[in-house]
């Protein structure tokens, strides 16, 4: 073995040990490879070296532990007698060719019989194949290698086995215990290649902490320090002084000279010796095994054993060089060591390293798909918290929505536009707070309209209350055209599907009858029951069947008349269903619907569908003279506002206030919660097909500039309201612009001026002049809403791009199935993770265009006050929550207001 001394040492004392790496063996069978890797364990065990035994697995480690007990030793201890024996016999000192008479031996173990053994012995000279006995411990120690010193070991493993430690993933709380021990002498620790990494393995074991403390006591008495020794400085130390001057640590100093010379035993035997059981499909695993011993300069050395039967010599060529062996009539037992096989097995472990490094390249593609939209994503997030002013990256998102939006909606020239108009309504509600009054665009449409009208003709209140009405009827009549209309196509629809289900299951029936009949000439000898025959048919028909006695045995004859009365049933139920189906959608739309289902015995679905449509137009009549009727409680409604504002000039204002009167109504209800009778709102007019009718006519491209200059006056609006609000609650709180945050009050100096601002700063805001307090309400207003656009991105992006890895996640699952389809699952990937990512930075656009306008912080975004009093009283937070708010003419009660600004 290499080791490194000091150039002046003329003794050439060792210093530093090469580890011994010596060339891999290779065995036929796996179970040559097991007795060789056994037969060395028991040579170093018997001279005391100490032992790592690496495997590939947890059952590899407890099979070797297995082949280590008593009974498996003395069975391959009695194998290798006979083999020596024959070869003394035949003055051989190895067996290279296949020996008929022994190929017996190369059984397992387990299936070896002692009495053949003892057969095969007698012709050799063995009266016994005990090795226990003294002439064949001779036999046995000249097999093995060692001296007669090492008897008395032999014999103990003989009884006992071979001492030894089990260290894998069953035994982690164990492992600090065993891998202290690993280095003693005589030890053997059989391990799998990842247990125990990361601790160095002591020739001569683990020194206990508190002999180490007992020794540092004794030696503390000397002059020099001992904390400054080496250990083989302490070991000199301690045998130059008299042992009463042990004291009470003489046992401390006994146990730290014993681990010392144990140390130089073990070291003296050449230090850890390293046994691979099986290469692994990496050389970076072999490496570190190997590493474990030769560790700090300490002397020690590792062999590999290898079998053609492992599992990387049986994929990589193990088969040829088998059948090479098997030609050469090699014996089992006969090591292999040849350059050839460690090419093999290197360029083994570099085909699977190189086909793990593809499948990892592989897989970084798919990382790499996700890892670059993810960079997108977090630059816009970052982009959210660090851009100062937001508005114009909302205006754009806005801009980019609704003229995708628009144009697409407007396709369908009958139901794009209230549709269009519908959708808007629910994005930007009616805002009036403060004098700030901004409608719907449905509203805005009908203001407009009726502004145009009213310039015909004085303007007087009652004139605006003849153009409502005027209105009213006309939103009404709108509405029910298009109920109709609905009610027609889905009539239409229904006796379609009607005629489809009836044909369908015409052809099950006669399909089934006609397998009944072939089924009896099959097998004459079943018979089957008529009513089994008649639950089956009535399954596969989803019709219950009513039939007598006589028609369920006719049944199975295909009797026509049985025929004909099933179909009739077919019917009568597909008839019913779509009655039921009819009427529970037109009850829904339509109040006083009034038909009556039972009144409809012998029609037909023409007759029964115009029916329908009759009673649809009569309860809508109906409806419309109860509410738009000379006297109906549209007009009712409008008396008290027409005389309240009587004298009044008629403004946008008033119209607006005079059309969400005619929407909603009142009615008594019964509370299911209170258990009380209570007032409710309900909505009994809808614009938005009245609107709608001035959206048809007109080009996409119109419509769009429409939309979008009204959705910049609602933002406009909106940032208008936040203004006032956050004035009035500053103003409330009696708070100046010197107390604000220091980075509040740059911000409010870079807006409107440094010089300005130190002018008013001290002073009190009711007290400040009309155009300072309009400025300040605009750039509050401007900060207020660029807050709620900056939470409103955060959560939006959030949230989108958390049910985004969810559905990539789904994608990456199953997206190696196109492989059947003979398409490259990555490149699939990639272009459904494109459409996706697409989807989602669509999804993101929508969802802050449908929350933009009614968003609320989850925490007020108010500017923040350095004063003691800084939070707003209750009056303030009331302000607060109530922007933006709904237009309502009628006066409503607290709860009333509660509840529409929980909606």
């Amino acid at each position: 073995m290499t080791f490194y001394a000091r150039k002046g040492d003329a003794d050439k004392s060792p210093i530093f040990w090469k580890r011994k790496d010596f060339p891999d063996v290779v065995y036929r069978t796996d179970e040559a490879k097991l007795r060789a890797i056994i037969e060395e364990i028991l040579h170093f065990y018997l001279v005391g070296r100490p032992q790592l035994v690496g495997t590939t697995s947890v059952e590899h480690s407890e099979r070797l532990s297995d082949r280590l007990k008593a009974e498996p030793i003395r069975r391959l201890l009695q194998v290798i007698l006979v083999r020596r024996a024959w070869m003394e016999k035949n003055q051989q000192e190895l067996i290279e060719q296949r020996i008929k008479e022994l190929e017996f031996l190369n059984k397992p173990l387990d299936d070896l019989n002692p009495g053949e053994l003892r057969q095969a012995g007698k012709p050799l000279g063995l009266s016994s194949i005990n090795p226990e006995d003294p002439a064949n411990l001779d036999i046995l120690l000249r097999a093995l290698d060692v001296t007669q010193n090492e008897k008395e070991r032999l014999i103990k493993s003989i009884q006992g086995g071979v001492p030894h430690q089990v260290l894998n993933a069953r035994k982690h709380d164990e492992e600090s215990q065993i891998i202290a021990r690993a280095g003693s002498f005589g030890m053997v620790t059989i391990a799998t290649n990842m247990a125990g990494r990361g601790v160095d393995i002591k020739l001569g074991g683990e020194l206990p902490e508190d002999v180490l403390a007992g020794v540092i006591r004794v030696l503390s008495r000397s002059e020099k320090d001992p904390y400054d020794m080496s250990n083989e400085q302490r070991r000199q130390a301690l045998q130059a002084m008299p042992r009463e001057d042990y004291g009470i640590y003489e046992e401390s100093v006994n146990a730290f000279l014993e681990y010392m010379d144990n140390m130089e035993r073990v070291r003296a035997l050449g230090g850890l010796h390293v046994i691979g059981s099986e290469r692994h499909e990496a050389r970076r695993i072999d490496n570190q095994l190997r590493g474990r011993a030769a560790r700090q300069g300490d002397p020690g050395s590792s062999r590999f054993y290898l079998s053609l039967e492992d599992e990387l010599m049986r994929l990589f060529g193990g088969q040829q060089v088998d059948n090479l062996i098997q030609r050469l009539n090699i014996d089992d037992n006969y090591p292999i060591e040849h350059n050839l096989l460690g090419r093999l097995v290197e360029q083994a472990q570099e085909r699977v390293e190189g086909s793990n490094f593809d499948v990892r390249k592989h897989l970084l593609e798919y990382d790499d798909v996700l890892n670059t939209q993810r960079q997108r994503i977090y630059s816009q997030r970052d982009l959210v918290f660090t851009k100062p002013d937001l508005t114009d990256d909302v205006l754009e998102m806005l801009e980019t929505d609704l003229n995708l939006r628009v144009p697409e909606a407007l396709k369908d020239k009958e139901e794009g536009p209230w549709r269009l108009l519908a959708f808007m309504d629910e994005v930007q509600p009616t805002f009036d707070y403060e004098g700030v009054l901004y409608p719907t665009l449905t509203l805005r449409l009908l203001i407009d309209d009726l502004n145009q009208r009213l310039e015909k003709t004085p303007g007087t209140v009652y004139d605006m209350r003849e153009a409502c009405l005027e209105t009213a009827a006309r939103a009404q009549q709108a509405e029910n055209e298009h109920i109709l209309k609905s009610a027609r196509k889905l009539l239409e629809n229904m006796s379609e599907a009607l005629e489809r289900q009836r044909d369908e299951r015409f052809e099950v029936l006669d399909n089934y009858l006609e397998s009944l009949k072939d089924k009896e000439e099959e097998e004459p000898a079943v018979q089957r029951r008529p009513q089994e025959i008649a639950d089956e048919l009535g399954l596969l028909l989803h019709t219950p069947l009513r039939l007598t006695p006589d028609q369920v045995r006719q049944l199975s004859d295909g009797s026509e008349p049985v025929k004909d009365a099933i179909r009739e049933q077919i019917e009568t139920n597909l008839l019913n269903i779509a009655i039921a189906r009819s009427t529970g959608v037109l009850e829904r739309r339509v109040e006083n619907f009034g038909f009556k289902s039972g009144q409809l015995q012998n029609l037909s679905w023409q007759e029964i569908s115009e029916s329908m449509l009759q009673s649809a137009e009569s309860g809508l009549s109906a409806q419309a003279e109860r509410l738009v009727g000379e006297n109906g409680q549209i007009a009712h409604d409008l008396e008290p506002w027409v005389e309240k504002l009587k004298d009044v000039p008629i403004v946008e204002r008033n119209l607006a206030a005079m059309l969400s009167l005619m929407a909603q109504g009142t009615r008594v209800a019964f509370d299911k919660r209170t258990h009380r009778q209570a007032t409710m709102r309900y909505v009994r007019l809808n614009y938005v097909y009245l609107a709608a009718r001035q959206l048809e006519d007109r080009p996409a491209g119109e419509v769009t500039r429409l939309v979008l200059d009204h959705v910049r006056g609602a933002l406009d609006a909106l940032r208008r309201i936040w203004g006032i609000n956050e004035w009035k609650r500053l103003n409330q709180n009696q708070i100046t612009l010197n107390q604000l945050e220091p980075r509040q009050q740059e911000y409010l100096a870079e807006q409107i001026g440094a010089e300005k601002f130190s002018e008013i700063a001290a002073q009190p805001l009711a007290e400040m002049a009309p155009e300072d307090r309009d400025q300040m309400m605009s750039v509050f207003g401007k900060r207020m809403l660029n807050e709620s656009h900056r939470e409103l991105l955060l959560s939006v992006i959030s949230q989108a791009w958390v049910e985004y890895l969810t559905k990539i996640e789904a994608l990456r699952v199953s997206i190696g199935l196109e492989a059947y389809a003979q398409r490259d699952p990555l490149v699939q990937y990639k272009g459904k993770a494109s459409e996706l990512f697409q989807e989602l930075l669509k999804e993101i656009r929508s969802g802050v265009v449908n929350r933009m306008f009614t968003f609320r912080p989850s925490r007020a975004a108010s500017i923040n006050v350095e004063h003691e009093h800084a939070e707003a009283p209750a009056e303030a937070e009331a302000v607060e929550e109530s922007v933006p708010v709904e237009a309502g003419p009628v006066e409503q009660t607290s709860a009333a207001r509660k509840k529409r600004r929980r909606h």
